[in-house]
């Protein structure tokens, strides 16, 4: 059996061989499973060993119609032709090996997504794919202050792939009270991402803002004329309050008659709820020696005046006392 392949008068079946260059070059990516979106994967994801690939299969067609058509038959420059011809194109088949094992290794970043819902919920999704049975998925969702800097961790979890490698999992995530304003989420693989919402260029990171607008205190006052000395109910509520710096809530009721200085019957400093929220049923005795009541509540100032000024964190209300049956 010869050691290379028969030139000279055989010359012409190294030549077909070479024109065949490209179909082969096709039975062999067929034979890999490398088909449809996967050549394009491989195209994008390995542009070089790709366009080696398929330029030395175009060399060597180029060079097997030399041989046949170009070159005296028997020839040593057809003798050269082919075997530099065959020694391109199995170049041209190592090299799509090359990128085809390649293409079947890769593993797409993850994505992730997050979702403002109503009240103080997002909803996080994650996706990931081509992972190996030993690979777990890290997902983080935190608050994010200025300049992007983390704050307190909402949720984490360490996620495994299913038997074909994929995750994909959603989860509502609810937002503390406090004063920040956006929301991170990242999702890796093997080491975490340094600097991954400052940079831009992570891959698997996503910050979303969340408006939750401090709301104005919410009074509502109504009076209790059943009972012998009249007295008023105060309902107050407030919502979405910061927690760092912490805010209470000043509630004061003022007793005004003619040609007198109120009187402050009663006062409370209150403080929110681990949500930053307020929500209190009072009750203050008047009796019949005030004319008017006013009742100011604030969350600005420690020693509120009724009537007030206008100010985004006070509300106030006066009322007539009712009049003695």
């Amino acid at each position: 059996m010869p050691r290379f392949l028969p030139v000279g008068k055989d010359a012409k079946g190294a030549a077909r061989f070479l024109l065949a260059a490209l179909p082969a070059l096709g039975a062999l990516l067929t034979a890999l499973a490398i088909t449809g979106d996967l050549v394009g994967r491989m195209a994008r994801n390995h542009p070089w060993a790709t366009f080696a690939s398929f330029g030395c299969a175009a060399t060597a067609v180029f060079l097997g119609a030399v041989a046949a058509f170009g070159l005296r038959a028997g020839s040593a420059a057809e003798r050269r032709v082919l075997y530099l011809g065959l020694v391109v194109l199995g170049a041209s088949l190592v090299l799509t090996v090359y990128g085809g094992v390649r293409t079947w290794g890769d593993r797409p970043q993850p994505s992730i997504t997050i979702t403002p819902k109503r009240g103080s919920l997002v909803t996080v999704s994650v996706q990931a794919s081509g992972l190996r049975s030993t690979d777990h998925l890290v997902v983080q969702v935190e608050q994010l202050g200025s300049a992007g800097r983390p704050g307190q961790e909402l949720y984490g979890a360490s996620l495994g792939p299913d038997t074909s490698g994929d995750v994909e999992q959603t989860v509502d995530v609810p937002l503390p009270a406090g004063d920040f304003d956006d929301i991170g989420a990242k999702a890796w693989v093997g080491d975490e991402p340094n600097d991954c919402y400052r940079n831009g260029n992570s891959t698997g990171c996503v910050r979303v803002h969340v408006s939750r607008p401090q709301e104005r205190p919410q009074l509502a006052v109504d009076w209790e004329t059943f009972v012998r000395a009249p007295r008023i109910s105060i309902r107050l509520k407030a919502h979405n309050l910061p927690q760092r710096p912490t805010r209470s809530m000043t509630l004061r009721v003022y007793g005004l008659a003619p040609g007198l200085p109120a009187r402050v019957l009663a006062e409370w400093a209150l403080a929110p709820d681990a949500d930053g929220s307020f929500d209190r049923r009072l009750s203050v005795v008047v009796g019949h020696a005030f004319s008017d009541v006013c009742v100011v509540a604030s969350t600005v100032t420690r020693g509120p005046a009724c009537p007030a000024p206008v100010d985004d964190g006070t509300v106030w209300l006066q009322l007539a006392v009712p009049s003695a049956q």
